[in-house]
Formats: structure tokens, C-alpha cells, sequence
């Protein structure tokens, strides 16, 4: 089942949960709500882009849905810079609700095992950006869902 199969399973559970909420537990359910329907119009504006209506395939809705973290991930950095911590916690909320859809992470130390590995076998120590490059071309294949920036850093440390 992909992740826009998931997220339309999940919108009428959201509306109940938000329609039996008071206080607290209220406002997360609008925010889960909101984040859904944010994301369901995202993949629904993908399919839609172009001359014609495509499906798209699961690593197309999970990278939509990535961005879509991404984003509020973004915003909730710009409004703890600007000091509306409320509007951060929201964003923060969406950003949490939404990342329950993606698979796991995999984990800093499998990353590190992993690069470690490409740059040994294929002899990339000391060969800076190319090897990076080569690096995070080869994560990519081996691992479904895991932090590019951390991973990025990493290989860089790793290379020089």
C-alpha cells in the first residue's frame, strides 16, 4: 500500500479524532488533519502536473511526501528565528504527523557502517567531492529512507 493510499486511509480517522478532541489533544488532531490534507494536495497536484493525469509510484509519493516534512521543518526553523514558538510547535506537529507515514529512518550507525564500506571498497578515501557524490549515489540504492544531510556530513568527515 503506498503512502497516498495511507494517508486516505487515515483522513476520516484524523476528522474523528480532531471532532472528539477538546484542549490539548485538539489542537494536535487539527494539526495531524491539516498535515494530512497539506500532503494528500501535494501528491494530488504531482499526479495532475503535466498534460496528463499520471499515478504516481511509491518512491515518487514518498520523496512528495519527504518534501512535504521538509517544508515544515523549514518553517518551524524560521519561526523560532522570528519568536513564535506557537507557529513553530505547529509546524513541528504536521511535520511529526507526517513522518508516522514514512518508513523507518535508518539509523546514524548504519549509515556510518555503510559508508565506511563504499569508501573502502571502492577506494574513495581522500578524493573529496567526487567521492562524496559516489557515496550518496550508492546510499540512495541501498537505503530507502535515511537523513541526506547527516549522511552528507558524514561521508564528507569520512573522505578528507
Amino acid at each position: 500500500m503506498g503512502i497516498k493510499t495511507e494517508l486516505e486511509t487515515a483522513q476520516p480517522t484524523a476528522m474523528k479524532e480532531r471532532a472528539a478532541a477538546t484542549g490539548e489533544a485538539r489542537e494536535v488532531a487539527d494539526r495531524r488533519l491539516l498535515a494530512i490534507r497539506g500532503a494528500l494536495g501535494a501528491l494530488g497536484e504531482a499526479e495532475t502536473a503535466g498534460k496528463e493525469r499520471r499515478e504516481l509510484d511509491d518512491a515518487e509519493q514518498l520523496a512528495i511526501v519527504k518534501k512535504e516534512v521538509a517544508k515544515r521543518e523549514q518553517s518551524a526553523a524560521i519561526y523560532d528565528e522570528a519568536n513564535e514558538a506557537e507557529r513553530a510547535r505547529a509546524e513541528r506537529l504536521e511535520a511529526d504527523a507526517l513522518r508516522a507515514f514514512l518508513p523507518a529512518e535508518t539509523s546514524e550507525a548504519e549509515i556510518r557502517a555503510a559508508v565506511e564500506q563504499i569508501i573502502a571498497e571502492q577506494g574513495l578515501a581522500g578524493q573529496g567531492g567526487r567521492a562524496i557524490g559516489v557515496v550518496m549515489a550508492e546510499l540512495k540504492t541501498r537505503f530507502e529512507n535515511f537523513d541526506s544531510r547527516a549522511a552528507s556530513a558524514l561521508v564528507k568527515e569520512l573522505v578528507s
